[in-house]
């Protein structure tokens, strides 16, 4: 009952955050914590919203006529989510389920329209984001999950060409960093900037089909591949506040460039309307992620997605959405983090076209 509360006043809440809270100061007490700092899917949610935020200035967009004009976007949003494993650890050992709040900030570039001979259209952007997510916002778990909570900043730059018989293909590259922005400032000099655990670029490439269907719905499959290639802290100077014995325990020679490897992905989704402005999407994702350095090399892992969505515009500049998904993670070694997490949730969307 707890969290149904608490989910409907924080939903209402957010309705009216407009700013981001300042960085602040950092702690971890949970004893499974170095278990899951960085796992591989660890940016999941982030890069999702930034290529879903790609596709409406890009391969979504069919236009008619070609400007070279360009043209900036703002958004704001919010959600609270449910999640049945907040450390996205193994059923054994994870925690109770809890709850997040993100609160993201993007600003979206159309760069122009541009024809390339008579049936290729592409609509290249750039995208800057930044996410703060608070783990356990309602300290259910006190503040063992306050090492979790992160600022992720994202830079991408996309270049989409719409192909003739509703194929689409897009072409990027997406610039991450993590920041655990409760970094109390006693960091090492060996931490990027003080509190950056990680970075990591990825070029992709991706594409679409697109298939309208009699009924009014759409259907689209998306394959992809990209690579990602990463540097940070090590555990050791990632929990740098944590007890002296996991320092002591051989964190401090684990790879740093745990996330860089090469990833295969298949997504395949169906858009129905079911009024005039709510639409709903089920969808199923699967991707294969293979590690190439450090302590990771020669790791792979599979994981899956099973999602449903529903969109509900309530003007032109305000949007609801609300989301329910399953994943399951499996990999080819014993030290691979399995893990398997249902999540749900709202979130509200301020967008301002200038």
């Amino acid at each position: 009952m707890r969290y149904i509360l608490t989910f409907i006043l924080v939903s209402v809440f957010t309705f009216t955050v407009r700013v981001f809270g300042d960085a602040n100061s950092t702690g971890t007490n949970e004893p499974g914590a170095a278990d899951s700092v960085l796992p591989s899917d660890f940016f999941a949610d982030a890069l999702a919203q930034a290529k879903s935020s790609d596709d409406a200035m890009g391969t979504q967009r069919l236009v008619d006529v070609k400007s070279s004009e360009l043209t900036p976007s703002l958004g704001l949003s919010s959600s609270y989510k449910y999640t049945s494993n907040p450390t996205k650890s193994t059923s054994g050992d994870k925690l109770e389920d809890g709850t997040t709040f993100d609160l993201s900030l993007m600003m979206m570039m159309g760069l122009g329209e541009f024809g390339i001979g008579d049936d290729v259209l592409s609509a290249p952007s750039l995208m800057l984001m930044h996410m703060r997510t608070y783990n356990d916002p309602v300290q259910d778990f006190g503040h063992d999950l306050r090492a979790l909570d992160m600022d992720i900043q994202i830079a991408g730059l996309t270049i989409p060409f719409v192909l003739p018989n509703d194929y689409s293909l897009s072409i990027g590259n997406t610039y991450v960093r993590a920041i655990n922005f409760r970094n109390n400032g006693s960091a090492s000099a060996h931490h990027f900037k003080g509190d950056v655990v990680m970075y990591s670029n990825t070029p992709s490439i991706s594409l679409t089909k697109t298939i309208p269907l009699e009924n009014g719905d759409i259907l689209t499959a998306t394959g992809g591949l990209s690579y990602a290639i990463s540097n940070g802290d090590t555990l050791s100077e990632t929990l740098k506040t944590t007890t002296q014995s996991l320092i002591d325990s051989g964190l401090n020679d684990t790879p740093a460039d745990l996330q860089t490897g090469a990833s295969y992905s298949f997504n395949l989704s169906y858009i129905k309307p079911l009024t005039d402005k709510l639409t709903v999407t089920p969808s199923f994702s699967v991707s294969k992620m293979y590690y190439k350095k450090g302590g990771n090399s020669g790791k792979a892992d599979v994981t899956y997605v099973i999602g449903l969505s529903g969109s509900y515009p309530i003007n032109d500049w305000l949007n609801l959405t609300g989301a329910a998904n399953y994943t399951a993670k499996d990999g080819n070694r014993g030290d691979v983090i399995e893990f398997r997490d249902f999540t749900s949730g709202l979130s509200l969307a301020v967008n301002h076209s200038f």
